[in-house]
């Protein structure tokens, strides 16, 4: 089967639609990261398939600023293509401070695989798994009916992970589904938790169109959903000037405006940065939070110049 641009057009605009029907909750959750558009390993494993090069990324986000104990994560990824096969690697290894007594820190390896079903258009799968080390010390927040409390007992545990993530793409779109923590559990214990786990569904899609001989435009769209919680969504729109300048804004779940600018410093190097506006109640207690990527991409015949451009 063959599909016509118009095909991947009505594709694009029918999930655009499905996503606006399934919104109809707004509430305040965990935050995402703000330049996922230009980060894509972290949230869906079959990412690494959309580009021909070799990519790493690092990334920093300081949530809340001025709000004591606010999250922190760093990340570095890497991904690559295998040799001239449709098989790809990727690495991420991840630090996130929630708080001042939760921490965790660990490793992902992630594998895809995509096939060509159309003109320039693939489907990929890709899965992830890894492991890490969570810390939890309530009994040093200080609280005398916390530390009496069993379930404030201070943890130290290895958790594995396994994920999955689904791509639909060519050079002018995406559409993805994804569980990055699918399974998540503690090693060692088969004691059951009452703050377990719960799995994260991801839907994304994004779309690269001309509006003029140097600008490009590019809107995303990000949901969230996770059983017992409200359903979030972010929705971004980007402009490529004269490809160098990537210049755009988000809106997340009556939860942020968001601004964005990534330049590119020279072929092989693009650096982002990004500006949370928070619009809950937390305003009045924080400064936004702040978000900085660094990205080396890196072509994998020594000839950055013959590589596909890729814009996702």
């Amino acid at each position: 089967m063959i599909f016509t641009s118009q095909d991947l057009k009505a594709f694009f605009l029918a999930l655009m639609i499905f996503i606006g029907a399934t919104i109809s909750v707004s509430a305040q959750q965990k935050a995402m990261f703000t330049q996922y558009m230009f980060n894509g390993l972290l949230i869906n494993p079959s990412y690494s398939s959309m580009d021909e090069a070799i990519n790493v990324t690092a990334l920093a986000r300081q949530q809340w600023v001025g709000f004591k104990g606010a999250p922190n994560t760093q990340t570095i990824s890497v991904h690559s293509p295998i040799k001239q096969s449709r098989t790809s690697l990727g690495l991420i290894l991840m630090r996130d401070q929630i708080g001042e007594v939760i921490s965790e820190n660990g490793v992902l390896g992630t594998a895809a695989h995509k096939v060509e079903i159309g003109d320039e258009t693939y489907f990929a799968l890709g899965l992830n798994a890894g492991i890490g080390k969570y810390v939890g010390q309530y009994s040093q927040t200080g609280s005398p009916t916390a530390a009496l409390d069993p379930l404030f007992a201070d943890q130290n545990s290895l958790r594995a992970n396994l994920g999955f993530g689904l791509m639909l793409f060519s050079p002018k779109f995406y559409a993805g589904f994804s569980s990055p923590f699918f399974y998540y559990r503690d090693l060692g214990t088969d004691l059951y938790s009452a703050t377990a786990y719960k799995p994260h569904y991801l839907l994304q899609g994004g779309y690269i169109t001309d509006l003029g001989e140097d600008i490009k435009f590019k809107p995303n769209v990000l949901v969230k959903y996770v059983n017992g919680s409200p359903v979030q969504i972010d929705l971004n729109a980007n402009f490529l000037f004269k490809e160098t300048l990537w210049l755009g804004a988000s809106i997340r779940s009556f939860d942020s405006v968001d601004l964005l600018a990534e330049i590119q410093l020279s072929p092989n190097v693009q650096l982002g940065y990004s500006y949370d506006f928070t619009t809950s109640r937390l305003a009045a207690v924080e400064r936004g939070s702040h978000e900085i990527v660094l990205n080396f991409r890196i072509a994998t015949k020594g000839n950055s110049s013959s590589t596909p451009k890729c814009y996702f």
